[in-house]
């Protein structure tokens, strides 16, 4: 209650809402929303409209660019990276051995890359595999070494992981490579941008931005201030009809002037 309570004051503030990334799975849609608050912008997840089983997130209008930069920042929505199974269950019309080949390097590869994010501090993860195939018919011929890169951008100064322990990873899920093969390139993330006006404050049973906050009390003053007057008419409302009821009744029980 309070996360919409909060969601419908900013979207009054901003005149109406916007989606700012659409098409996504409920955890990816919450940990965007999770994005946002800490980088002081009110959001929501809601029903995708246009895409079954899917979720949107929705801002205020005036916090669109701003949220389409923290996502960016965060590397979020992730990239839509396809599993084992996802790859290889893309059927084609002439299946053949390479292309078997392919969708396995690719599954593959999305896999790690999964694996990768959902280590706490890294913000994306792209991973790289060039895996020759091996033709069983080419006797004594010595099939290319496979080789891997992997490009990671985590949160702070140092990375999460060590360099020796994602080599190991990549190379444990892919037979044949070896871990000194795997070229591993670690940036770290440009720190948030949280401006003071963008900071949350609690406002009685609300969370908004600060910079809200002046058009939140202005608001919340003027509908006190009205509530206020209509009472004070409504109480003298109240005072003029009993008056004039007492009146009503005096008049009813004075006895008739008699005739002269």
């Amino acid at each position: 209650m309070a996360r919409r309570a909060l969601v419908a004051i900013a979207l009054f503030l901003g005149a109406c809402s916007v989606p700012v990334s659409a098409g996504l799975d409920e955890a990816d849609a919450s940990q965007a929303v999770v994005a946002l608050e800490k980088g002081g912008i009110a959001a929501e997840k809601d029903k995708d409209p246009d895409h079954e089983n899917a979720y949107r997130v929705l801002v205020a209008r005036d916090d669109a660019a701003s949220a389409l930069g923290v996502l960016s920042q965060e590397g979020l929505p992730p990239r839509d990276a396809p599993g084992v199974l996802d790859a290889l269950g893309r059927g084609s019309m002439v299946p053949s051995r390479l292309s078997e080949q392919a969708k396995l390097v690719a599954g593959t590869s999305g896999e790690l890359e999964r694996t990768l994010r959902a280590v706490d501090g890294v913000v994306s993860a792209r991973v790289h595999l060039a895996v020759p195939p091996r033709d069983p018919l080419a006797l004594g011929e010595q099939a290319p070494n496979a080789t891997a890169s992997v490009l990671l951008r985590h949160r702070g100064s140092a990375p999460p992981l060590a360099l020796m322990e994602v080599q190991r990873l990549v190379a444990g899920a892919v037979p044949g490579l070896e871990a000194s093969a795997v070229s591993v390139v670690m940036t770290p993330a440009p720190p948030r941008a949280r401006l003071a006006e963008r900071e949350l404050a609690r406002f009685g049973p609300l969370t908004v931005t600060r910079g809200s906050m002046t058009a939140l009390r202005v608001v919340l003053g003027v509908a006190v201030l009205a509530n206020a007057i209509l009472l004070g008419c409504l109480v003298a409302l109240w005072s003029r009809t009993r008056k004039l009821e007492e009146k009503l009744a005096d008049g009813a029980r004075e006895p008739p002037a008699q005739k002269r």
